[in-house]
């Protein structure tokens, strides 16, 4: 059946259409906006990719039992997460694309990217930890409350590429850390500024405990007053609990030395 529409050799109803869409991972009405966008000769180049949801792999789950340990929580919980977070932004870039607009990280500016990154993956975390979690308010602290034992306050921080995770108060507790990159839609990643893509991956994610010592304050330039940043050292000893290494953004002298390598 699928081959004869392919072939444009039947016309499936309503009701095939939309099982066919929802097993593509989209609304019906998603699909035929996105169909007539990809018909179209301005842009017959329209990737693909955004047909298949995009899934982190279960082997990039690390030290799972610092998750539970300290959160509560199984490595699935992570990967759903991550896939939550994903697809909303291609949701979000399907809809823009189809306005002939550019996407959600072309169009933020990379600060405020990241937070809204970190935001969809704190809900997602909310959404499935089984009742364990709740997404606080925006710029309350912690981002994560318990609403069970043995769920606890967790702050999430989230970096581009290879930078320390920061905020700008310190505070002592759970901090969940996450990195990313910006490649291109189909998954591919080239380390340096100029090959900078729009589509964001997660590269890494730490936990740990976090004392306020373990904090460096400072003005930098560009940021919105004063800045605390999770030192290098500190942030280096975190335990790891989720590694995708197609996203290393260090260089390959370097690689041999990650965490994740171990």
């Amino acid at each position: 059946m699928v081959g004869l529409l392919e072939r444009r050799e039947r016309v499936p109803t309503i009701q095939v259409a939309n099982q066919i869409a929802h097993a593509l991972g989209f609304s019906l009405s998603d699909l035929v906006q996105m169909a007539e966008w990809i018909s179209s000769e301005e842009n017959s180049k329209f990737s693909l990719s955004f047909l298949k949801p995009r899934k982190p792999s279960r082997l990039n789950i690390r030290n799972e039992h610092i998750l539970l340990e300290l959160m509560g929580i199984e490595g699935s919980v992570l990967l759903e997460a991550i896939e939550y977070a994903y697809g909303t932004l291609d949701t979000i870039d399907r809809k823009l694309l189809t306005s002939q607009s550019p996407v959600v990280a072309e169009l933020a500016e990379l600060a405020n990217f990241s937070s809204m990154l970190g935001n969809l993956i704190g809900s997602g975390i909310a959404k499935s930890s089984g009742g364990l979690y709740e997404r606080n308010r925006p710029h309350t602290y912690p981002d994560l409350l318990p609403l069970k034992a043995p769920a606890v306050d967790v702050e999430l921080k989230m970096a581009l590429k290879n930078n320390k995770p920061k905020g700008h108060l310190p505070k002592a507790g759970v901090y969940i850390t996450f990195r990313y990159v910006l490649g291109d839609r189909e998954g591919n990643f080239i380390r340096g500024r100029e090959n900078r893509g729009n589509t964001a991956w997660i590269w890494e994610i730490k936990l740990g405990y976090v004392d306020e010592d373990d904090f460096s304050i400072s003005n930098t330039t560009g940021d919105s007053g004063k800045t605390a940043a999770i030192k290098t050292d500190v942030h280096n000893k975190m335990p790891l609990v989720y590694y995708d290494p197609q996203f290393l953004p260090y260089s390959p002298r370097k690689d041999a030395t990650y965490p994740g390598f171990n």
